[in-house]
Formats: structure tokens, C-alpha cells, sequence
């Protein structure tokens, strides 16, 4: 928003006159904030009685160096418009007011204006609409700034898409035509360094050939009885309150602790069972989800009356983790094969119908990452999305607790239609051609990306509703609230290319 500033011709830099945004940081309560925030709104009405007289002057000292009773703040020269010609709105009002009013005649002479006030002809277009560029990128800044700090009041998680979506709530209010959203260009680039012994250097050259040895074999597979005959099948564990990593905070801070729900849901997870096809059918018809239950299974009032979905199957664990009981009922629930080992592939061949020919070939240890599409691709995507969601929920403290379980059940429910739409398929061929299985390479649309885009605009699909958007529905393309989503259950299918 800074660069946008300086774009419209002034200076963002942190001035004493021209602080709404920095000084929030000082602030230790919510009174001291609005106290501030009414000192420095630049769209606010005109003052009915101003103090002093209507003229801007340079400030009493401009030198280069600070005197002894004075803040000094470095600045650099803006050679469109100087940061001490900036006014205000209210100001501009005032000069508009003073051209006009004249009984004998429509407007005062432009020379008379001129001696009192500058740029009136200027001002008067501001004026009529609401404020100039930079009055709105200052009041969207203020804005957005408020609600970073009562956020941070919490204390919850901030992300950059957070900011974007406050920027974009308070322009429906400010009105700065043709304003969106979009990231700063550029960012911090983060490097991550691995270590690793030499133990793991040695072997490296065996893993690596194992993995060769399975993507060949798995090739000669797909020669021999085609794509459609293909799954990849895996597990993967979700955390009860799920939060991102990091968050924005406040420059300086050496210490952050963000707010959670429950700290015995973040300790806690479940497990769900997802699988994919690099053929016509890129997944299953249900999502394999298994619960953690205190005994193992649900009480007869929790089977009856929890969230229930025709693309889940829900299923409950002492641990929260797959056993091999439920491993063999999923088997036949699907009508798919296991890919862990021997003891599980001699219990499945009681239950395989005798006419069907089936081969289970095992990922090598070590490789999963590398070879596996589920992992190289997809789980990443496919938690981003979900948390995103529930990180929504706990930023805008809506009535809903993310680990309690119908809300889980409906949310996997919901994020795993929108995984499923046509839009999204390459983004599955890709991952098996990640892994070396198929040869053709895909240009992919990203799911979270396409549904939490960096570029925020419009309002929510529904008629008059004004609620912050959530994401945009891949099916349908929608922009959506979280009501319209979530409670309405938004379980689309109508796709829009």
C-alpha cells in the first residue's frame, strides 16, 4: 500500500504530521487507539470552528540537522509533491467553501482564491469525490492498520492474506475506485539448510536405486494394463486445531504467542485416507476419515446425531490412527488395495473376490517424498487449504469451535468437493509425473491459490450480502463468504471453465 502512495505523489515515509499508521504500534489500549485514530482521520468532516489560520507552511525547522528541542525524522525529497505540501480533506473543504461563497456572485475570482489557498480547481474535483488518491490510501491504511492491531490485541495469527482482505472490506466504505488488494513485489528469501551425516550420504546411492527400480516397475504397469488401473493410495494426520506457523507481527517483538481454542487439539490429530488416479477418475467417490475416540468406537448418540456427508466415511480409532481392522474394512469399502506390507496383503486376499487381479506394488522406504503423488504434490495443498479455513474462523472469532467434530467433518467434506473439481485434475496428473511414472507434463492449477487469490475484488455471489469474502469456489468460480460456504453448505457442482 506504501508503493501505492508514493505512486499518487506523496511521501509514505514516517513523518511527525503524517503518523496514523506507525503510532498504532505505541499503543497499548484499545481507548488510546480510537483516541488516535479520531486525531488523524483525513476523511473525517470539516472542523466547524478551525483554530488557525487556513495555510500551509513548511515546519518550523527544515534544516538537515535536528536542534536540541525538536524530534528529527530522515526524509527523503519527493520531487512530484513535498511531503510538507500534503493537506488534508478537511482543509480542501474549507478552500471549496471559501471560493463559493460569495452573494453577488457564483465564486470568487480565482486571483482572490489563490492569494488564500492553493490548487482550489483541484481541490473541488477531491472534494465532490470524497478525497483525493492519497486521502484514501491513507484512510485504507488507517483502516487496515486498526485492524491489525486489534487482531494483535487477541493475540491470533496474521497473514498476508488477512491484510489484503481488511484493505478490501474498508474500500467498500472509502470507495478508492479501481483499488485491489495485490501483494508488494519482492519478499524475503528464505533459505533452509539440511543436515545430514554420513550415514545418509552412503546410503543415498542405494535409496536412490531402489526408487528407480519402483518407478520402472510402475511404468511397466501402466504399459501393460493402462492409466485407469492405477492408484495411489496414503495416509496422512491432521492436527484437531490446525494454525499456520507463523504469523505477522510487530516490528521489534521479541517474543509472540498467538491465541489458539484449545491447547489439547493441538496436540491431538486424526487421521484421513485419501486416494488418487492418474486416469479418468482421479478419486475416489468418499474420503476416508478416522477419528479419535476415547473407546475406540462412537456412542450410539454421537453415530446418530454427528455431521454426516455422502463423500466421507467416518470412521473412530482409540488413537486416532489407522488400525488394521479399519485398514481391511476400508479395503472393501472402496473396493482399493494396501500398499503397506505383507501382513496386510495376506488379510486382504480373504476378502478379494476371486475374479479380480490385483497387484500390490510397495513404495521403497526413504523415497515417499520423492516418488510417492500424494506426498510430492497433494497433502501440502490440500492441508493449506483446510487451514486456511480454520484459521479464518478463529481471526474473525466466529461461533464455531475448528476441533470439534461435525465442524472437521463438514470442512473435509466441503474441502474435498472443491479438490475434486475438473479445474484442479492436471494438478493430479502432475503429481504422478513428478514422481517419473508418466512422461507428459501438466500445467496445473493450484487449488489454493485459485481459491485464495492474492487479488482480492468484488463481494459475496449472494444477493446483498456485504460479509468479507472467504475464497472463490472452484467449481463455479463464485466468490463466496464464509456463511454462504460453510453454513450454507456450498457443495458444488457446476463447473464453470
Amino acid at each position: 500500500m506504501d508503493v501505492k502512495i508514493n505512486r499518487a505523489g506523496c511521501s509514505s515515509l514516517a513523518l511527525e504530521e503524517d503518523l496514523q499508521y506507525e503510532l498504532q504500534t505505541d499503543m497499548q489500549t484499545i481507548d488510546e487507539f480510537e483516541k488516535l485514530v479520531a486525531a488523524s482521520n483525513q476523511l473525517a468532516e470539516p472542523d466547524k470552528n478551525p483554530s488557525q489560520e487556513d495555510k500551509v507552511v513548511e515546519p518550523p525547522s527544515s534544516g538537515t540537522e535536528p536542534s536540541s528541542n525538536e524530534f528529527y525524522v530522515p526524509r527523503i525529497p519527493n520531487p512530484k509533491q513535498p511531503p510538507s505540501n500534503a493537506v488534508t480533506l478537511d482543509y480542501k473543504k474549507r478552500s471549496v467553501d471559501f471560493w463559493r461563497n460569495v452573494a453577488t456572485k457564483k465564486r470568487r475570482s480565482l486571483s482572490c482564491v489563490q492569494t488564500k489557498f492553493k490548487k482550489v480547481t483541484k481541490w473541488e474535483r477531491h472534494v465532490a469525490e470524497g478525497g483525493s488518491i492519497y486521502d484514501k490510501l491513507k484512510a485504507l491504511r488507517l483502516e487496515t492498520g486498526k485492524q491489525f492491531f486489534l487482531a494483535k490485541q487477541k493475540p491470533h495469527i496474521v497473514k498476508d492474506m488477512d491484510i489484503r482482505r481488511w484493505a478490501v472490506t474498508a474500500n467498500r466504505t472509502i470507495g478508492l475506485v479501481g483499488f485491489t488488494a495485490f501483494p508488494g513485489q519482492g519478499g524475503k528469501v528464505e533459505e533452509n539448510t539440511k543436515f545430514v551425516t554420513d550415514k545418509y550420504i552412503q546410503e543415498a546411492r542405494q535409496v536412490k536405486k531402489t526408487a528407480e527400480e519402483c518407478v520402472a516397475l510402475v511404468r511397466s504397469r501402466i504399459s501393460d494394463y493402462g492409466l485407469d488401473c492405477l492408484w495411489n493410495t496414503d495416509q496422512s494426520g491432521f492436527d484437531y486445531e490446525m494454525r499456520p506457523g507463523r504469523t505477522l507481527h510487530l516490528a521489534g517483538a521479541k517474543h509472540v504467542t498467538p491465541i489458539c481454542q484449545s491447547e489439547n487439539s493441538m496436540t491431538h490429530s486424526y487421521t484421513i485416507m485419501m486416494t488418487i488416479s492418474p486416469g479418468t477418475r482421479k478419486f475416489l467417490p468418499q474420503l476416508w476419515i478416522t477419528l479419535q475416540e476415547d473407546k475406540g468406537v462412537f456412542g450410539p448418540i454421537v453415530a446418530r446425531t454427528m455431521f454426516k456427508a455422502d463423500n466421507l466415511y467416518v470412521t473412530a480409532s482409540a488413537s486416532g490412527k489407522m488400525t488394521k481392522k479399519l485398514y481391511l474394512e476400508w479395503c472393501i469399502a472402496a473396493f482399493c488395495w494396501p500398499i503397506h506390507g505383507e501382513p496386510y496383503q495376506e488379510a486382504v486376499l480373504e476378502f478379494k473376490p476371486e475374479e479380480l487381479e490385483y497387484e500390490m506394488i510397495t513404495i521403497p522406504p526413504k523415497v515417499t517424498g520423492d516418488i510417492q503423488p500424494l506426498d510430492r504434490l497433494f497433502f501440502r495443498m490440500h492441508k493449506d487449504f483446510f487451514r486456511k479455513i480454520s484459521s479464518f474462523i478463529i481471526l474473525h472469532s466466529l461461533p464455531l469451535q475448528v476441533h470439534h467434530r461435525d465442524v472437521i467433518l463438514k470442512m473435509h467434506s466441503l474441502v474435498y468437493q472443491q479438490f475434486q473439481s475438473p479445474r484442479f485434475g492436471d494438478l493430479v496428473n502432475q503429481a504422478w509425473h513428478l514422481c517419473g511414472y508418466t512422461h507428459e507434463s501438466f500445467d496445473y492449477v493450484n487449488p489454493t491459490e485459485f481459491s485464495f487469490p492474492k487479488k482480492l475484488t468484488g463481494h459475496c455471489d449472494h444477493e446483498n450480502c456485504d460479509d468479507r469474502l472467504l475464497l472463490k469456489c472452484g467449481w463455479c468460480k463464485a466468490p463466496l463468504c464464509f456463511h454462504h460456504f460453510y453454513d450454507q453448505y456450498h457443495l458444488c457442482k457446476i463447473y464453470l471453465p
